[in-house]
Formats: structure tokens, sequence, C-alpha cells
């Protein structure tokens, strides 16, 4: 081959490559970005000399890129091995690391491109459980979320075995539950009604006799009688005690509670539940709490609360999403709770370098790149998320630079060859 045709296939070689080094460098602030490295190839036509070709372009997927910290719960980054899968307005799926997402307006997670991002549902159940195995469009419900009543209390603590004796008083004398020393201690939680107001449920401990307690309910203020109480579970002993309300002798009832010699609440028939029934006015309808008491203990340590936990809540409006490390979404409220709406997955390949790369950072699978495997964030070869950072662009700016002389060094050598070898032509005709 002459050396005019070896040289012309040194400089189109060598464009190509600075076409791949421009690239990087352009793509520099593109979040999730890769960057190509140009692999060449020696040319031998028949063991001649053919001079060179471009064998492959691949992108850098060993290298990370920056991660990106913007405190937006929607800027994802996988630390580690995986791919976004996103769909794109086609209805084609593609596979990404740029992680910046966002809502539109019908609340779908999307990139700026507006290809939704993928995972699996949820289903009907109040509990709102995961659909496994179906991939669908991430979506957000938005509306607001209605209050729930408080139906149960999870409530546990240790009540001192060294605590002093405090009986209740005898007529005349009325408990009054402002007086600090008419009782060992107190607690007090917080609930809703289904109307979503909030009331204040207070217990009040007396140490009445070795191995044994008594327990007054009081919710608002007013004590509920002996008809307001009673066991889930059968059994328990309910008795009374006249009680001082702003000068005002009320009957309030009174849970008895025993303890063993190893200072375990002895279960009320089959369970350890009291049920509170009351109604908490208002317009909302008749509430049924039941405090859950089967960790309570009687130890010789002091007073502790072990757990104080109430299900329910008032009404909230949609305040925002949080996505948790193992993919799951949430809608948040402006009450505090927050909604399950899925959980995102990771695409992992057996060839990444068989991917096809397509435009916006994304790409599409090929048989040489296998089907992608979908896993949750943090399982198998799954990488972890991180929410609230975005992964940058692997492209090293130095190197990209040094590249860029290399190649057009490169580009000048070739292009001196085929002027050299114009020079020899001519003096050969010249000579002629």
């Amino acid at each position: 081959m002459s050396m005019f045709q070896i040289g012309l296939s040194g400089l189109k070689s060598t464009q190509s490559a600075l076409e791949v080094t421009s690239n990087n460098i352009a793509n520099y602030s593109t979040s999730g970005f890769k960057s190509g490295t140009t692999e060449f190839a020696s040319v031998y036509n028949g063991g001649q000399r053919g001079g060179v070709k471009v064998a492959d372009v691949k992108d850098n997927f060993s290298e990370s890129g920056e991660m990106v910290n913007t405190g937006n719960a929607l800027d994802l980054a996988i630390a580690g091995k995986g791919f976004f899968t996103v769909e794109e307005t086609d209805g084609q799926l593609a596979y990404t690391q740029a992680g910046q997402f966002s809502l539109d307006n019908n609340l779908y997670v999307v990139n700026a491109n507006g290809a939704r991002l993928q995972g699996y549902g949820v289903d009907d159940s109040d509990d709102s459980s995961i659909v496994s195995g179906i991939l669908t469009d991430l979506k957000i419900e938005g509306s607001n979320l209605g209050a729930k009543p408080t139906d149960g209390i999870a409530f546990s603590g240790n009540l001192s075995s060294s605590s002093d004796v405090i009986a209740y008083p005898a007529l005349p004398v009325l408990f009054d539950p402002t007086n600090g020393s008419a009782y060992n201690y107190s607690q007090s939680t917080e609930v809703y009604d289904s109307l979503g107001n909030s009331h204040v449920i207070t217990q009040y401990f007396n140490h009445t006799n070795t191995n044994t307690w008594s327990a007054m309910y009081f919710v608002d203020g007013q004590p509920l009688s002996a008809s307001d109480l009673s066991f889930p579970g059968g059994g328990g002993t309910i008795s009374t005690q006249d009680v001082d309300i702003n000068g005002t002798a009320v009957t309030a009832g009174v849970v008895e509670m025993s303890f063993d010699a190893d200072g375990q609440l002895i279960p009320f028939g089959s369970e350890n539940e009291v049920q509170l029934s009351f109604a908490p006015g208002g317009g909302a309808a008749n509430m049924n709490v039941t405090f859950d008491l089967t960790n309570t203990t009687q130890y010789g340590s002091s007073f502790a609360m072990y757990e104080n936990d109430p299900n329910g809540y008032t009404a909230g409006e949609f305040s925002g999403v949080t996505v948790d490390e193992d993919g799951k979404v949430y809608a948040t409220f402006t009450n505090g709770e927050s909604k399950l709406q899925g959980q995102l997955v990771l695409a992992s390949f057996a060839n990444v370098d068989g991917l096809q790369q397509g435009n916006n950072t994304v790409y599409y699978n090929t048989q040489e790149s296998g089907a992608p495997l979908y896993g949750v964030p943090g399982t198998g070869v799954a990488g972890d998320l991180l929410s609230g950072s975005y992964m940058g662009s692997n492209v090293n700016i130095s190197e990209q630079l040094v590249d860029l002389m290399s190649f057009q060094q490169n580009y000048q050598a070739n292009a001196k060859t085929i002027s050299s070898a114009d020079e020899m032509m001519q003096i050969l005709f010249g000579a002629v």
C-alpha cells in the first residue's frame, strides 16, 4: 500500500480519536457520562503494511464519576455497579447512571428528557406492599393524606419494684391527679380521632402492694370509668376510685396489674392488653384504643420508658418525596407521615462493554451485552444507592488535554508523511 494511503489511514484514525477526546471534554460536566477511549489496530493487507484503523471506542465503566451532593431527594447516585432503568417517550427501555430526577406535572419520576424512572409498584392494600418482579413507572400519589384514628399504642416501661407503696386514699379523701405525691409515675400519649383532632391519654401508676400496681386512664384530663375499660384477652380486674376533678368527685376505673417474681407482667387473661373506649366529642367517631403492655416490667431499677408508640395521625398535605437506601420511594406529608409509593431497581449486565450508546447519556442492551438483570440496591451485584447526590462525569480533564495534544501531534506527523510522499513523487516525475 502506498505511503499516501497509509498516511491517510493515520489521519482518519487520529481524527476519530480527536473526536472522542473532544466529546469527552465537552461532557466534562454531564451527569453520569462515561469517558470514551479509542482503541487502534494495525492493518496488513496480504502481509503488506496498510496503516491503522480504529478497532473500537469503549466507554470507561470501571471508574465512577464524582458524587455531587445536592440535598435533593430525587438526585440519585449509584455507588458500585448498576444502571437506572428509564422508559423513554417512545416506550423503549434505556439504562443510565445519570441520576438527576424530578417530578413531572403528573407526579411521575422523570429525568430531564421526560423518560420515566422504572421500578416495582405497590399493591392496593393499606400497608402498600411492594409488587416485585414487574417493572412499572414510578409515580407519586400526591393527594392529601386523610386522618387515621389511633386504635393501638405499643406501650412498655419499667415500674420500679423499689418504689414507695402509695395506696389510694379512702373517702372522704379523693385521689387528686394534680398532686404529684398521690401517685408514683404518670405518662402521657398523644392520639388522634377520626377527624384528626389531637387528644391526650394520661396513665397514672400507683404501687399499691408488693408486685402489684394500679393504673388509671385519663383522656384530656377526664378519667375513664370502669365501663370504659376492658381486656381484649379476657380476664383482668377493674376496680374503682373516687377522683377529684376541679372540686367535683368523679368515679374512675382502675386497672389492676400484677407482676411475677421475675418482674414480668402477668397477662390479663390471654393478652397483656387494655382497651379504652370513649367518645372524643367534636363530631368524631367513638374511639377504641388498645394499650399493648406486653414488655412492661417491674425490676428494681428506676422508672424507665421503653416504648410509647401510638398509631394514627392527623390529616396532612403532600410535602415531598424521600428515597431510602434500598430504593423504596415514599411520599411525605406535613403531618410527619410517609406512604410507600414503590421501589426503584438497578439493572446489571453480563458485558457492559456490549451496551449500545444512545443520546441523553443512556445505553440500550444488545445481544452482546446480554439481557438486564434487575435487583434491589445493595443486594447481589447491584451497587448501593445514595439519595441527595448524583454522579458526575468520570472525565479526567487533565488526561484528556494530554491526549488532545498527543493526537494533534500524531495528526501532524501523519500529515507530514503524506507531504513527504508528495515531494518524493514530484522528484520522481521531475527526474523522468
